[in-house]
């Protein structure tokens, strides 16, 4: 069901936030460090702090299938708060960021419907005071990204072209609250896809994420698919055998899965399994 709200009396459908995932999160304690002391959180990650330091609006950056989404998802379990997230993509514009005219979701079927305008998860967010992450921003071209600059300095606003209305904060409570952090992956910048000037400056810290240790990487195949021990020391043991180290936690765990359900359906042994699956999932060395 649509919310509704009325801004400077024009009426905007809000956009709902995510259903973060309820699993259980491994590791990385630096970096959720370094996200909540960036965001102003309590130690134990539960609460917003009240401080006169305004929070900042840090930037993730790390290969894909490292977790960077899993450490928005945990910070936003802990703080028990709305998260809304923006998918960066290379079609991407300005208004995406701001309004957008869609059909009415509560027209009657058969019907002609009509055009609402509705916001964007940015523009709600900084609208509600919740939690903002912008996914593969550096995917972005940047023209679509110049809205940001009021949204993440003292302005805290957005802009909307198509309707002339500037977006903010209902009240102080929501400006208080209002979070915004960002991801990309580096790699897409040393190929000329690179953040403008105004926008990184405006995205600090930048918080590093890299490949996590075997340990973490095993508890959460562990946790996440709860494999046989017998599967468990088969994949440890490939793993070193293999010297794979560069592989992902997506990769990791899609490859026990992939394991696990080839032994039930063609089978074989386990020590096996993984040298005849491995290349199908995280690839060859060149």
């Amino acid at each position: 069901m649509a919310r509704y709200v009325e801004i400077d009396d024009v009426r905007v459908a809000l956009a709902e936030p995510v259903e973060v995932p309820p699993r259980l999160f491994v590791g990385r304690d630096r970096e959720l460090q370094m996200c909540r002391v960036a965001w102003g959180i309590s130690s134990d990650g539960t609460e917003l702090v009240d401080s006169s330091a305004p929070p900042l609006n840090f930037r993730l950056e790390g290969a894909p299938g490292l977790g960077k989404n899993e450490i928005v998802y945990e910070i936003a379990r802990r703080l028990d708060m709305p998260l809304y997230i923006v998918q960066g993509h290379e079609e991407f514009t300005p208004e995406d960021l701001a309004l957008l005219l869609t059909p009415d979701p509560e027209a009657v079927y058969g019907e002609v419907p009509p055009l609402t305008l509705r916001a964007s998860p940015l523009a709600t967010a900084l609208y509600e005071g919740g939690l903002c992450f912008f996914d593969e921003i550096n995917r972005v071209p940047d023209r679509a990204l110049s809205p940001l600059a009021s949204v993440l300095d003292g302005r805290q606003y957005i802009y909307s072209a198509m309707t002339g209305m500037n977006i903010g904060p209902r009240d102080s409570a929501a400006r208080k609250r209002f979070r915004f952090c960002c991801a990309l992956n580096p790699s897409l910048s040393s190929e000329g896809h690179v953040l403008p000037e105004y926008i990184e400056q405006r995205t600090l810290p930048v918080i590093e994420i890299d490949h996590p240790p075997f340990e973490d990487v095993h508890e959460i195949i562990r946790t996440s698919l709860s494999p046989s021990p017998d599967f468990l020391v088969a994949f440890t043991d490939w793993y070193y055998e293999q010297e794979r180290q560069d592989i992902s936690v997506r990769q990791a765990v899609a490859l026990m899965n992939y394991a696990m359900n080839y032994e039930q359906h063609v089978g074989g042994q386990k020590t096996k399994i993984f040298d005849q699956v491995a290349s199908f999932v995280v690839g060859r060395r060149s």
